[in-house]
């Protein structure tokens, strides 16, 4: 028997971080989640303070070490991920001001600015992608260039968010070759840094951080670090990745043709290729294992929308539920679940931030659609539910015009957590959907990459699909798929619709640029459903 039978996945999310042991055998022995808030101290701006990242991994592996009683001693191995931001830091690894987050729009002018003095072509190239803020690091990074020049100066080094915990945890520098791939200035088949973009755009080419396989040790775990979060010294640390190809990893899906659907803050559906896709209506992601690529369509907000819906309409809501001795979401899936497919007419149209995939309009904004007086609390629960699926739809249309589609989707996030919204999305998507035994597919994917590294032979490559054929399995039903292919015409149809007033954008609503200096916190709480 292995002394060391336990690995530990580190998902660093937008709205929080969960941190997850498992077994040899894909079993989750013990989890902790922490949230923190994001920052909009402007229309559009969406920023987070890094130092809630490490402190949310120290408090979860506390109550993972004390709490739940795991032996430190067992973890073989650490493997990370997270969501898109990027941070500038000083030499000791401190944050020389806020990390600006994916849903954060400020950076129009420099797409502008990237397309016409470095040229899209050459990007395309290079990284397989477009230039677009939100999931491209570029745009942000000339903003900081050209708006914060002391910062870009002063610091040391740019950092994501699994390679600021990363250094927290060994002291190394890097950033893990997914995540290089949607900074714009990496060359998504070689691995290899363009410092030529780098300074063309106002960087010093020392800013970059040493490329890390996924499947590579990045470092041990320091004598410090083991002090503070509990982990023992020496600990191997793995290169991390994006959370996209974890969650598509954990999900199953390895080789090329495969699909997998996670559903959490943002919604991601996404095909293995064993090259990157010319539709620039889709996003090119060097994956985790040499020679695989993952081929993305990523929306910005998915379990986002119902969080702010609870956020923002669900005090009464919370009550009851606490009143009936459940949690909220459960709560507001029994609601759901109680309005008739279709909402009543009632159309979500899920833009709260903008939007990615696959329209790719920054301007975009949330808009409920045919309510009347018959519309209750009810339809617009649902209503939310069934537009984060139209949005995957949208998305899945996209896919199936470049290759075959699934005969089944694993589906994962934490969607998967409310058997309502999985048959939500078998039925808007006419395609049968399973829900994965293990729905956590970030810090499961974490893992098996992390088994790679340590070279753990009882969880291969391709752990995940074994697991994923276990899964409950949703059918599409026929009747609330013909409600939903009529209320989907709207849903398309209504974006075509409301584009010109999208871009008219602030001048059109008229709103005021506040004072910089009034930074305003909003609670975004949980990352999906319970």
């Amino acid at each position: 028997m292995r002394d060391k039978d336990l690995l530990l996945g580190i998902d660093i999310g937008t709205t929080g971080t969960k941190c997850s042991v498992y077994d040899l055998k894909g079993k989750r022995v013990a989890s902790a989640y922490r949230e923190y808030s994001m920052i909009h101290p402007r229309p559009g701006w969406t920023e987070q303070d890094p130092s809630r990242w490490w402190d949310a991994v120290c408090r979860n592996l506390q109550a993972i070490f004390t709490g739940q009683g795991i032996d430190k001693n067992r973890i073989a191995a650490v493997g990370t991920s997270s969501t898109n931001a990027v941070v500038l830091v000083d030499r000791q690894g401190q944050p020389v001001s806020n990390a600006i987050s994916l849903h954060d729009q400020r950076s129009g002018p420099q797409v502008e600015w990237l397309k016409e003095n470095i040229g899209e072509e050459r990007i395309r190239s290079l990284a397989a992608n477009r230039i677009a803020n939100g999931s491209f690091c570029l745009p942000a990074l000339r903003w900081l260039a050209e708006n914060r020049t002391e910062l870009t100066r002063e610091a040391y080094k740019l950092m994501v968010p699994c390679g600021y915990v990363i250094h927290k945890l060994t002291g190394e520098f890097t950033m893990n070759r997914s995540r290089m791939s949607l900074t714009l200035m990496a060359d998504i088949r070689t691995g290899r840094w363009d410092t030529d973009i780098a300074e063309q755009i106002g960087l010093r080419a020392e800013l970059l951080p040493r490329p890390c396989s996924s499947t590579e040790i990045a470092g041990t775990v320091t004598e410090w670090a083991a002090s503070v979060t509990g982990l023992a010294a020496g600990t191997p640390v793995t290169g991390g990745t994006i959370d996209t190809v974890a969650a598509t990893i954990g999900a199953g899906a390895v080789e090329a043709g495969d699909f997998a659907l996670t559903i959490g803050s943002s919604g991601r559906l996404c095909s293995i290729g064993a090259q990157p896709m010319k539709d620039q209506r889709l996003l090119n992601i060097y994956g985790a294992y040499d020679g695989q690529y993952v081929i993305v369509q990523s929306t910005n907000n998915a379990c986002v929308s119902l969080r702010w819906f609870r956020d923002t309409f669900g005090k009464e809501a919370a009550r009851e539920a606490l009143a009936a001795g459940c949690g909220i979401y459960t709560y507001l899936d029994r609601l759901a679940a109680a309005a008739p497919a279709g909402a009543g007419g009632l159309i979500w149209l899920p833009y709260l931030a903008g939007e990615q995939s696959p329209i790719w309009d920054t301007r975009a904004r949330g808009v409920f659609y045919g309510a009347g007086l018959e519309s209750d609390y009810r339809a617009f629960v649902r209503a939310v539910l069934e537009g984060v699926a139209f949005s995957q739809r949208h998305c899945m249309e996209v896919v199936l015009d470049q290759s075959d589609g699934p005969d089944i989707i694993p589906l994962g996030g934490g969607a998967a957590n409310s058997p309502l919204w999985c048959q939500i999305f078998a039925d808007v998507l006419g395609i049968p959907v399973a829900r994965l035994r293990s729905n956590e597919t970030e810090t499961l994917g974490d893992i098996i990459i992390a088994a790679q590294a340590a070279g753990i032979p009882e969880i291969p490559p391709d752990f995940g699909k074994a697991l994923a054929a276990d899964g409950e399995v949703f059918w599409p039903d026929a009747v609330r798929a013909s409600v939903y292919d009529g209320q989907y015409r709207i849903y398309r149809e209504l974006y075509q619709a409301l584009k010109p007033v999208f871009a008219g954008g602030t001048d059109r609503w008229g709103r005021e640029e506040p004072d910089s200096s009034k930074r305003q916190q909003t609670q975004d709480t949980a990352g999906g459903t319970e």
